[in-house]
């Protein structure tokens, strides 16, 4: 069920962001501005990303004989790469926009911002990408904040929402600017003004994804405070009455949660066997809120 979810989430996330790519794609060559060019690109990459993710999502939980747990490993890869190509691609348009504002005041050459179609393409943008954020959060939600995939969508729908944001205010401020006036530059050089912001308000969520998805990745344990909580006030609730001396380490890959549960105690026959019944019941009531779990002992 909760695979379903993830699925019917995607699908609705790639048609959306193709619309949204096409839009700003449209606009960026009508006008030519380099922030509608990242904007676009920014939704194009969701939008392939949408595609290459419902394949994962797919076959994450398909169990081979090198990986007899499945290939969950594939989800936090897909966010990794997704990441990794959202920072290579702020980089870039930093770097073409910082050109064009070095040859404006050191040569004086430079054409002037055309942003007629700016204001409405934003604020249609705007609502389309913070409304498909939210429902990529909301169904993250209905699984329990599970998928690492739809973490990495949501976040990047809401940066995606923010820079479209950004440029319809530059857009509208710069009506307001007189282009023979002292901030006449802006007219010239807004574009790379305006991306300069897009990469500050932006560069934060994907690193901050890279490196969760880093640490799932490399069977880090899990720092996710929910899982955490849960999963260890269910495990002290059923195996305090039988040893006292225990430790949960949990790892999370993808939608698969590893629980591995350490007893620093000697354990006798009689012991054993109430630890295997309380090893079913903690099954029960994890998987219940998490599906893909895996529950052993180390003893």
């Amino acid at each position: 069920m909760q695979k379903k979810i993830e699925k019917n989430a995607l699908i609705i996330s790639s048609i959306m962001n193709f619309i949204i790519a096409l839009s700003g794609i449209c606009v960026y060559l009508l006008t030519g501005l380099q922030a509608l060019f990242l904007d676009g690109v920014f939704s194009l990459i969701a939008f392939i990303s949408n595609i290459l993710a419902t394949a994962i999502s797919k076959v994450s939980r398909k169990k081979t004989k090198a990986y007899p747990n499945g290939l969950h490993f594939l989800e936090p890869l897909y966010a990794i790469l997704k990441s990794l190509f959202i920072l290579i691609l702020l980089g870039t348009s930093l770097a073409e926009t910082s050109k064009t504002a070095y040859n404006y005041f050191f040569y004086g050459t430079g054409e002037i911002m055309n942003i007629g179609p700016v204001l409405p393409y934003s604020i249609a943008m705007v609502i389309l990408c913070f409304g498909l954020g939210l429902f990529n959060k909301y169904q993250n939600k209905r699984i329990n904040n599970t998928s690492t995939i739809l973490t990495a969508e949501s976040k990047g729908n809401f940066v995606d929402g923010i820079q479209t944001l950004g440029i319809g205010i530059a857009a509208v401020l710069l009506y307001f600017v007189d282009i023979n006036g002292s901030l006449g530059f802006l007219w010239y050089t807004g574009d790379f003004f305006i991306t300069v912001v897009l990469v500050i308000i932006s560069i934060k969520e994907p690193v901050v994804v890279l490196f969760n998805s880093f640490r799932e990745f490399s069977n880090g344990t899990t720092n996710d405070k929910d899982i955490l909580d849960f999963i260890n006030n269910t495990v002290e609730d059923i195996v305090h009455p039988i040893i006292k001396d225990i430790r949960c380490e949990i790892v999370k890959v993808g939608m698969y949660i590893d629980i591995k549960i350490y007893l620093n105690e000697n354990i006798t026959q009689d012991m054993y066997s109430e630890l295997m019944k309380a090893k079913e019941n903690i099954y029960s009531e994890v998987s219940q809120k998490y599906e893909n779990i895996n529950i052993i002992y180390a003893f």
